[in-house]
């Protein structure tokens, strides 16, 4: 008998996508010494009726239309300063090159384009991780020098990283593939940038820019980047007066195409599907009896033909439809409360199963809330007072996952894969539809007269998150503060 894991931890994030979506992102890894790794996540969201999304305005089939998500394996962890040197990243990427220009069989030209992939892809995650820390440690005496560091790391790994242009751009290697060393090129170089621009507002922020020298030293380096572009030519040139569709357009291409290698494949199909089709077999079985009984029931006692004989098939016949229409709705219902709504199979670029993904939708009663959920939600007297004339109604959106923990290290031969991110998009907008005007005005009394101030009409809508790890659980409370034109803010509720 194969023996479940359970994790004792789930990482989760919540930002703003745009004005009408916001997405969470969670973090699951799978338990090295089980066979699977098991947990769940019930995201609990609580509407003012106000706000007109009940059971009937907002069936599960509009839920789906308004949630997309993404599944990807948890970028290999690096540190900056080790992107490049012996046994490195950029080191098997060279080696990659050298073989493709050798010869250009399958496995070399696989290799080389899954190893530049995922250098960007790894590249990307440590300036975040790296402003990050830079951020969360902006009072240390030597935030200077940690700055100072990571510009020269960043420096130093674009001149190597751009040496390999001699060795890619030869004639035994084909121009496609001299073109994705070019995209990951422009590419770096403007994920740098934006990273050189993000350690600028830290500095900013916080005010820790004690010499010039440092700020000095990231505008340098920014205006180099820029410069090297155009000399090869990319067009993701910022310019100050225009839209810069131009650079936003590629940057988001850019990232797509080296992204990509993370990406899982997935086949989704709907839960609990042939027990629903047995069952709406047995809806239509049932009508046709129905109808047959009758037929046969009135032949007996009335005769075939007969003015009342026909009124009865007609009659026998409607009911029919309806009685097959009504079961089926019935036994949809039923097969819901046992299965879920969709099924995601995760597979590996290579094909290999590594988990599934189980999701289900539903509203439920704030009688039939759980303890911890109840509580978590807590609110506070002016709640209270808001709601009570209209109260709130409650999603909740469950996902059931499943890892199979040994399959994590067939993935990829060199780097250690420690989990996937699922990242799950909400879009808003069918929330705002009955809201009242975004503003309103305000009277503040002055001397003589009154001044007219503008005010945010907003509502709040509170969402608890459950993490469920075997038998350990957690629960975090974000509130979303929406107007009639979009996403304001979130907060995180102590």
């Amino acid at each position: 008998m194969e023996e479940d894991g359970g994790l004792d931890l789930i990482d989760e994030i919540v930002k703003i996508h745009d004005s009408y979506q916001f997405e969470i992102k969670f973090t699951y890894q799978p338990e090295e010494k089980a066979k699977r790794t098991r947990y769940a996540v019930e995201t609990y969201v609580f509407l003012p009726k106000s706000l007109g999304i009940d059971p009937a305005s907002y069936p599960r089939t509009k839920f789906y239309e308004d949630v997309k998500s993404y599944v990807r394996l948890k970028t290999p962890t690096v540190l900056l300063k080790n992107l490049s040197g012996k046994n490195s990243p950029l080191d098997s990427l060279e080696k990659s090159v050298d073989n493709l220009a050798i010869s250009q069989c399958q496995a070399n030209s696989s290799d080389f384009e899954y190893r530049i992939k995922m250098f960007c892809s790894i590249l990307k995650s440590c300036l975040r991780d790296e402003v990050a820390f830079i951020e969360k440690h902006h009072d240390a005496k030597d935030v200077e020098d940690n700055i100072s560091d990571l510009l020269d790391n960043l420096k130093n790994l674009a001149k190597d990283f751009r040496k390999l242009s001699r060795k890619i751009k030869v004639p035994s290697i084909p121009e496609k593939f001299i073109a994705l060393y070019e995209f990951a090129d422009e590419y770096t170089s403007i994920i740098s940038n934006e990273c050189r621009h993000e350690i600028f507002d830290i500095l900013r922020k916080y005010d820790i820019r004690r010499t010039s020298s440092i700020s000095d030293k990231i505008l340098e380096q920014a205006k180099e980047e820029i410069s090297h572009r155009k000399e090869c030519g990319y067009p993701s040139i910022p310019a100050e007066d225009g839209d810069n569709e131009e650079m936003t357009f590629r940057r988001s291409a850019l990232k797509k195409i080296m992204g990509r290698i993370l990406f899982l494949n997935r086949k989704t199909s709907a839960g609990g599907f042939l027990a629903e089709q047995m069952l709406f077999g047995i809806s239509a079985g049932l009508a046709m009896a129905f109808a047959t009984a009758v037929a046969f029931m009135s032949r007996d006692r009335i005769g075939e033909f007969s003015t009342l004989f026909f009124l009865l098939l007609v009659a026998a016949y409607i009911f029919k439809d309806r009685m097959k229409d009504i079961l089926k709705t019935y036994f949809s219902n039923l097969v819901r409360k046992f299965f879920a709504d969709r099924k995601t199979k995760i597979y590996s670029n290579l094909g290999q199963k590594i988990g599934f993904v189980k999701e289900s939708f539903s509203f439920t009663d704030e009688r039939e809330l759980p303890r911890q959920i109840a509580s978590a939600r807590g609110k506070d007297p002016i709640s209270d007072v808001h709601e009570g004339a209209y109260g709130e109604n409650i999603i909740l959106y469950r996902k059931d996952i499943m890892l199979i923990s040994k399959n994590f290290g067939k993935i990829f031969p060199d780097f250690k894969i420690s989990g996937i991110n699922d990242i799950t998009r909400f879009n808003i907008f069918r929330f705002l539809q009955r809201m009242d005007n975004p503003r309103e005005d305000n009277f503040i009394p002055k001397k003589n007269d009154y001044l007219k101030v503008a005010g945010s009409r907003v509502y709040h809508v509170n969402i608890v998150i459950k993490n469920i790890a075997g038998t350990n659980t957690t629960t975090s409370r974000i509130r979303l503060v929406l107007t009639r034109e979009g996403i304001k803010r979130i907060e995180e509720v102590k």
